[in-house]
């Protein structure tokens, strides 16, 4: 399990369809083409274009999220405004928690980011960020595993956060 992976690609129109949790802010559901795989998003000055997840190769990951032991699933963000500009470049932060369904953290990382925290990265990079996750070995049996995500503006108060349910077969 691991790692921010920063790939460009090219930006794509999008559309969301957006709910109120109990507590009246807003939720981002995977209803819509754009967010897939009941991925569930809250913004905070940070939009969301879309989110899916897919494997290493490409493949979209079917929407029961389903994987098996040592196969990476990806999950891509193409965020669109929301950062602020600082001499011409971003500072995004991001940490991810990897839980079991019993509450066992496999993965706490605190700021994928923290090296670019002198350098930035260009507003165009910054759009598209890829989270990681793989369970190499499983020790007993867990109904599911959930990601905790949380992708902030370091020059402003700007994040998203999120989760989704994976399931190892």
């Amino acid at each position: 399990m691991k790692k921010l992976l920063f790939i460009p690609l090219l930006a794509l129109a999008a559309c969301v369809n957006v709910n109120k949790d109990d507590n009246g802010v807003e939720v981002k559901v995977g209803t819509d083409s754009k967010i897939r795989n009941n991925i569930q998003l809250e913004e905070h000055g940070l939009k969301v274009e879309q989110a899916f997840l897919l494997f290493e190769d490409g493949t979209l990951v079917p929407q029961n999220n389903e994987t098996t032991v040592g196969k990476k699933i990806l999950m891509r963000l193409i965020l669109g405004d929301g950062f602020k500009e600082r001499d011409g470049k971003v500072f995004p932060g991001a940490s991810e928690v990897i839980e079991t369904n019993t509450g066992e953290v496999a993965l706490n990382e605190k700021d994928l980011f923290a090296s670019y925290d002198s350098t930035g990265v260009s507003i165009k990079d910054a759009k598209f960020l890829t989270l990681s996750a793989i369970i190499t070995k499983i020790d007993k049996l867990y109904d599911y595993f959930v990601v905790k995500f949380k992708i902030w503006d370091k020059n402003s108060t700007n994040y998203v956060s999120g989760s989704f349910k994976f399931y190892v077969k």
